[in-house]
C-alpha cells in the first residue's frame, strides 16, 4: 500500500506541471489568435486605383456651354454659339468625346453673303475628338486638356423673296483643334474652351474684292449670280465657350 501511495504522489508531481504548461500554451495560443485578428482588422485598405500611376478613376464627362464665334475669314462681328459635349476619359488622362456646336446667327461678312440669302444663316458643327488631359490636385479637380478631330458642318439659311427655289441647306466636312481647362468640386464643375474650326475646301479674295471659294475644285465667285458653290466651303473661324461640366 505504501508503494502505491508513493507512486500516486510521484505521478501527481509529474502531471501537475504538465497540466499547468498545457494551460499556459492554450492561453498563449488564444492571445496570439486574438492579436492576429486585431492586426488584420486594423490593416490599411488597398488602393482603389491598383493600376497606378493614374491618380483618378476612369469617368464619363458631359458639358453644356455658350460663347461666341470670332476671328476668321468670314466675320462682320462675333455671333453667339451654344455647345454640348459627351465623352469618356481613361483615368482622366485620355479618351474621346463628341462635340456639337450651334450658331443660330452666324455673322458672315457682306462679300461672303450672296444677295439671295436672307439674314444670317445657321452654321452648326459636329466633331468627333480625341482628348488628352492632365488631372491635377487630389482627385483631379483641375484638368487642363487639349482635343481635336474631324467632323462636319451644316448650314441652313433662308432665301430672299423670289429665290425660294434655291436650296441653302448645305453640308461640308472639316476639322477642329483646341483646348481649355475643367475644374471640379466633386462631380460638378466648370469648363472653359477655345477652339479653331476649318471647313474643307479653299477660299481667297478675287480681283474685285469679292470672296472666291473653291468647292472641291469648282471655283465660285460670290459676287456673281452663281449658286452652284458651297457657301461654307473653305471657311475658318475661332470659337470660345464657358459652361458647366459633370463627371461620374
Amino acid at each position: 500500500m505504501k508503494t502505491i501511495r508513493s507512486f500516486a504522489a510521484a505521478a501527481c508531481v509529474i502531471a501537475l506541471p504538465a497540466l499547468a504548461a498545457a494551460q499556459t500554451t492554450t492561453t498563449t495560443t488564444t492571445t496570439t489568435t486574438d492579436t492576429a485578428v486585431v492586426t488584420q482588422t486594423n490593416a490599411p485598405t488597398a488602393s482603389p486605383y491598383p493600376d497606378s500611376p493614374y491618380p483618378i478613376a476612369s469617368h464619363w464627362l458631359v458639358s453644356g456651354s455658350m460663347g461666341s464665334d470670332f476671328e476668321g475669314s468670314n466675320f462682320d462681328r462675333p455671333g453667339i454659339n451654344y455647345a454640348a459635349t459627351a465623352g469618356w476619359l481613361y483615368h482622366g488622362v485620355f479618351g474621346a468625346e463628341f462635340q456639337g456646336n450651334w450658331s443660330p446667327n452666324f455673322q458672315l461678312n457682306t462679300p461672303a453673303l450672296p444677295v439671295f440669302v436672307q439674314g444670317a444663316p445657321n452654321v452648326n458643327s459636329y466633331m468627333f475628338n480625341a482628348i488628352l488631359a492632365a488631372p491635377l490636385m487630389a482627385g483631379g479637380q483641375f484638368q487642363p486638356y487639349a482635343s481635336g478631330g474631324p467632323g462636319f458642318f451644316m448650314m441652313n439659311a433662308t432665301p430672299t423673296v423670289g429665290d425660294e427655289a434655291i436650296n441653302l441647306d448645305q453640308r461640308d466636312n472639316g476639322w477642329n483643334v483646341g483646348g481649355g481647362v475643367m475644374g471640379f468640386l466633386g462631380q460638378l464643375g466648370v469648363r472653359a474652351d477655345i477652339r479653331y474650326f476649318k471647313v474643307s475646301g479653299d477660299e481667297f479674295t478675287g480681283p474685285d474684292g469679292s470672296v472666291v471659294r473653291s468647292n472641291w475644285g469648282n471655283i465660285v465667285d460670290s459676287a456673281e449670280p452663281s449658286i452652284n458653290g458651297n457657301l461654307i466651303s473653305g471657311m475658318n473661324f475661332w470659337r470660345a465657350n464657358l459652361g458647366v461640366a459633370l463627371r461620374w
